[in-house]
């Protein structure tokens, strides 16, 4: 009998081990599980990581601004230059306005209007030069290079100094009618011409003052001559449409600027 007792004994205190490890095992796996649909929860409570977008570059940024419907094949647009030759088929319609001056018949109405706001403004304008043709252009330029020679340069020396504020036949924007050279009365009766000091005048400072307000720019601006190919020209306006001129004006641009704005624009919209 006590050898059974002890037999049974023994059974009951193996089975309560096994119990005891049962138990214990079971409850780390409770805890693991609890911890993974912790872990799994609070996974599912965190924001998704959004990757933040680039800044845009500044060019970027004016390209959105830029007007809407404008183009580089735009008439009022057309770059001629330098590095830019008129089209040989180019042939606009002019009308004659102020000191037999000619322009393209479509930016009349814009000057009539600057030109009667001047006068209301106290400023009584100096119509140098509007559209020049080719042969005109050529004859400026050869008596430009012939001076030139007369006060002593080489040719080579002549000709370049001829290109610093003429451009060669073919390559004026005077060709398209769509630019004008413009200072004042009084300028001119004290015995200045085109002189890039203009801009020490009331008129000049009007004039750069309300030139976008009818589609107008200053040409050949100051810093730009890397970019234009031509020197400082304080008289010098183009007509580029209204739209076209607050923006130029507005982001301190030169029109070959302006025109590779449109046409990085362009490129991306294909």
């Amino acid at each position: 009998m006590k050898l059974k007792g002890l037999l049974f004994s023994t059974v009951l205190l193996l089975s309560g081990c096994s119990m005891i490890e049962n138990d214990s095992i079971e409850s780390e796996n409770n805890q693991i599980k609890d911890e993974t649909e912790m872990e799994e929860k609070e996974l599912a409570e965190e924001p998704e990581q959004t990757e933040e977008p680039e800044e845009k570059s500044e060019e970027e940024k004016m390209i959105e601004k830029l007007p809407k419907t404008a183009s580089v094949e735009d008439w009022n647009l057309i770059l001629v230059g330098p590095w830019n030759e008129l089209p040989k088929d180019f042939n606009p319609e002019l009308v004659e306005v102020n000191n037999e001056q000619r322009i393209d018949a479509r930016i009349e109405q814009a000057w009539n209007d600057w030109y009667q706001a001047a006068l209301e403004a106290g400023h009584r304008l100096f119509f140098a030069s509007g559209y020049r043709p080719v042969e005109l252009q050529e004859a400026n330029f050869n008596n430009k290079v012939q001076q030139n020679l007369n006060e002593g340069m080489s040719e080579e020396e002549a000709i370049d100094k001829a290109k610093e504020y003429l451009t060669e036949p073919g390559f004026s924007e005077h060709h398209t009618g769509l630019a004008l050279d413009i200072v004042d009365e009084e300028w001119i009766v004290e015995g200045n011409g085109l002189d890039p000091e203009y801009d020490t005048q009331a008129s000049q400072q009007w004039l750069t003052d309300t030139m976008a307000d009818y589609g107008f720019i200053l040409r050949y601006p100051k810093n730009k001559e890397e970019i234009t190919g031509i020197l400082y020209e304080s008289w010098h306006f183009r007509y580029v449409g209204q739209e076209n001129a607050q923006f130029i004006v507005e982001n301190d641009l030169a029109l070959e600027e302006y025109l590779e704005l449109l046409a990085l624009r362009e490129e991306m919209e294909e």
